[in-house]
């Protein structure tokens, strides 16, 4: 091992005993806040259920009469990316404004959706080699993480559908389907392949169309598509995976590292999705993988019992939290009412009534700050819907800004993550943190609150911390790559 080696190893092991001592004193104060961790092992059975989710018979939030599925047209991104829509569409523009760049100069334009995305798309041509987080080193590594989705699925990311591995083409649906003896077979089938190809979790839930986009839009061709003139069958079935995000480069946030390991997110998913497809084509079912095409990866991931949504709009996995990318598979497969996953529910939403650190954390001011959830945006201009035409309304959670998100993605240069690395759920996989996840789920507000607190006190979900990208670029020293 070279000098250099060896001290980026020592340099290494001391940041590591610092964490060890960090997680010794948050131990000690949870056992405390808690009334003892000893509660939750004394509470046996009743806590592993509780860790293990609530069952719901049905989506276990509460979806309004007027409810409709979202139009794919008015999605933020496929707005952003279709020069038709925004022809049609001119006044959408003035919601960006001259906030995204700041004060313009006599005569010159404000930057529109369009103009806001591509910068965010290109921000490697932007790199700074004396701005940490923002070098060329960075920007390397992000370019090479979307290379795997980008060649796979172009634009699959941005909701494209169709593209590439996740063809809607199904000419390679096998002749004869697999006889299966019954539906405890398939599940068993479909999750160990799962498993095979890299899935950290896995669920099945009745195909639902009220989380398909409807009607679709392709926006490389500009062309209006219908589930029932257009998409090679009808679904029976989603079946919905996820995938784990680094840890190290999440912790950088908002910063490049940080977008790199979303877009190997987005690479790994568009795999999983096209090679689960291919598997279900290949037992003599049609298939057809996505990621953010065809509907809310969200509002499935939910429904197959995979997590619970949270106060950012993302879904928080047990164990994982936020830290995951979401694909899925629509299938005519189908399974005995019984067989199918149900939704869960863990106990995070409580817990983000009471804890708002994604809220601190955002850049933009994007994230909604109410104590509850509610059936619409509340924030200024909430109830405009020129301003909200991106946002799907009727059902209770909390409502994000998703124009702001983009406005800072734009200055940023990169998709932004702070919201993730804040949560307190997004913690490695250490035993002492999965106890204190088990005592969230049936502790109160004021506890949430003090855990909070200590989130904070041990030096956990900070955001613009140019030591955490230090860090992360020596973090190929440990384990198995040393």
């Amino acid at each position: 091992m070279s000098e250099q080696e060896k001290q980026g190893l020592d340099e290494q092991q001391a940041d590591e005993q610092q964490v060890d001592a960090k997680r010794r004193q948050l131990l000690k104060l949870s056992a405390g806040t808690v009334a003892g961790v000893g509660v939750v092992a004394g509470a046996g059975a009743w806590v592993k259920g509780r860790m293990e989710g609530i069952e719901h018979d049905g989506f276990p939030n509460e979806i309004g009469a007027d409810f409709k599925p979202m139009d794919q047209r008015n999605v933020n991104q496929t707005y952003a990316l279709s020069k038709k829509l925004q022809a049609q569409h001119p006044e959408r523009d003035l919601n960006f404004g001259v906030e995204s760049l700041g004060p313009i100069q006599p005569g010159e334009k404000p930057m529109h959706m369009g103009e806001a995305f591509h910068r965010f798309l290109t921000g490697a041509e932007r790199y700074d080699n004396d701005k940490i987080g923002y070098t060329q080193l960075d920007y390397a590594l992000e370019e090479a993480c979307w290379h795997g989705s980008m060649s796979l699925a172009p634009l699959v990311q941005a909701g494209v559908p169709g593209q590439g591995i996740l063809t809607w083409d199904q000419s390679d649906v096998h002749e004869h389907k697999y006889p299966f003896k019954d539906s405890v077979e398939k599940v068993s089938a479909i999750k160990t392949a799962a498993k095979t190809i890299g899935a950290a979790r896995v669920g099945i839930c009745r195909h639902d169309p009220r989380w398909d986009y409807n009607p679709l839009y392709n926006v490389l061709t500009e062309q209006t598509l219908t589930w029932e003139e257009d998409f090679p069958f009808k679904p029976k079935s989603v079946i919905v995976m996820i995938v784990p995000m680094d840890y190290e480069a999440i912790a950088c946030a908002p910063m490049i590292p940080q977008s790199a390991t979303a877009a190997q997110g987005y690479s790994n998913i568009a795999m999983l999705a096209g090679q689960m497809a291919k598997f279900i084509r290949g037992l003599g079912f049609q298939a057809v993988g996505a990621t953010n095409d065809l509907g809310n990866s969200v509002a499935y991931a939910i429904s197959a019992g995979l997590g619970e949504g949270s106060r950012n709009g993302a879904m928080v996995a047990p164990n994982l939290g936020p830290r995951i990318r979401i694909c899925k598979v629509y299938t005519d497969l189908e399974l005995d009412e019984v067989a199918y996953d149900k939704p869960r529910t863990f106990g995070i939403q409580e817990f983000c009534e009471n804890c708002k650190r994604c809220g601190d954390a955002c850049p933009s001011g994007a994230i909604c700050m109410d104590d509850k959830p509610s059936m619409g945006p509340t924030y200024p201009g909430g109830d405009d819907p020129e301003y909200t035409w991106d946002v799907n309304k009727g059902v209770r959670k909390f409502y994000s800004d998703p124009k702001k998100c983009l406005k800072f993605w734009a200055d940023n240069g990169g998709d932004c993550g702070a919201c993730i690395a804040a949560c307190p759920w997004n913690k490695p996989d250490f035993w002492h943190h999965r106890l204190i996840d088990a005592s969230n789920t049936f502790t109160g507000g004021t506890v949430h609150g003090l855990m909070t607190k200590a989130d904070i006190l041990f030096g956990y979900g900070n955001v613009n911390d140019e030591e955490a990208v230090i860090k992360f670029w020596k973090s190929g020293f440990s384990g198995d790559f040393v």
